[in-house]
Formats: C-alpha cells, sequence, structure tokens
C-alpha cells in the first residue's frame, strides 16, 4: 500500500524573484600557454606545407601548373 504526503503549509501567494549573476572563472595562465604554443605550431605546419607546395612547383615539368 502506497503512502502519500501531504502539504499542510498555508499558500500566501507571493512571487519572489531571485537575480543570480555569473561571472566568468578567471583565465588560467598555463591553458593560455598551451593554446599560444599549439596556434603557433598550427601556423608553422600550415606555412611549411605552402612552401613545400611552392617548392615544388617551382620544379615542376608541367607548364599548366605555373
Amino acid at each position: 500500500m502506497a503512502t502519500t504526503a501531504t502539504n499542510t503549509g498555508t499558500a500566501t501567494g507571493e512571487t519572489v524573484t531571485v537575480v543570480v549573476q555569473l561571472e566568468p572563472a578567471p583565465p588560467d595562465e598555463e591553458r593560455i600557454t598551451d593554446l599560444a604554443a599549439l596556434f603557433g605550431l598550427v601556423i608553422l605546419a600550415c606555412v611549411s606545407v605552402w612552401g613545400a607546395k611552392q617548392l615544388l612547383n617551382l620544379f615542376s615539368i608541367n607548364p599548366d601548373n605555373d
């Protein structure tokens, strides 16, 4: 047999407004350093691939790619 709980308190009909302000956490210096290093490595990889492509095009025999 199931039992039920009954709220015997009286309702006043008042509305309560709660305002919560959230602030972002301060940036972690180690994370910023890691992201900057990662960004530098991505840029280095892009420049390396572009440079290798330009070098291969320099010695290309096919004149249509020039």
